[in-house]
């Protein structure tokens, strides 16, 4: 899909849609970036939704700035798209690549949930590795404890998207 195709250096950016993953899942397996905007930040005129509530559109790309720069063209007020109209005067045709920042981790605080470590190898060094760098870049990394498992967040959400699919 979008994911591989950014990846296997067939596009720059892609557009993918998301209701609970199709975005963010793909990206993390093919190494690329990938965002899944607030629902309403762009138009979902064209999306077929699986759920009203959760389904948009967002961007895959190589880079952070490759990704912010496609945000930033996406992101509109659509008339036919009620929940853009949210958007309107607070983000919309707002340049994302302005927060861009190469010291934006210094003095900054990031959660680890060492707890879904722990289910492979190597995933879990090129974690550390992934850490060594935010803190080599000023990031001060805070191990959470007691954090519940997937479960605990996926029956709520699950349980709208079955309720708004159609």
């Amino acid at each position: 899909g979008s994911g591989a195709a950014v990846a296997a250096d067939l596009c720059t950016v892609a557009i993918g849609t998301e209701t609970d993953g199709s975005i963010v899942s793909p990206a993390s397996s093919c190494g690329i970036v990938g965002l899944k905007p607030t629902v309403g930040l762009l138009s979902r005129s064209g999306i077929i939704p699986i759920s009203w509530t959760q389904d948009t559109a967002g961007p895959m790309a190589r880079t952070v700035a490759d990704a912010a720069a496609l945000l930033s063209a996406l992101t509109g007020i659509d008339p036919s798209d009620t929940a853009s109209a949210h958007s309107n005067g607070a983000l919309a045709r707002q340049d994302f690549t302005q927060f861009l920042d190469p010291g934006a981790l210094k003095g900054a605080r990031i959660g680890v949930a060492r707890n879904f470590f722990g289910w492979h190898g190597r995933i879990d060094r090129v974690m550390e590795s992934a850490l060594k760098i935010l803190r080599e870049h000023g990031a001060e990394l805070i191990d959470i404890t007691g954090l519940p498992g997937h479960s605990a967040f996926g029956d709520a959400e699950f349980q709208v998207l079955l309720y708004e699919f159609k």
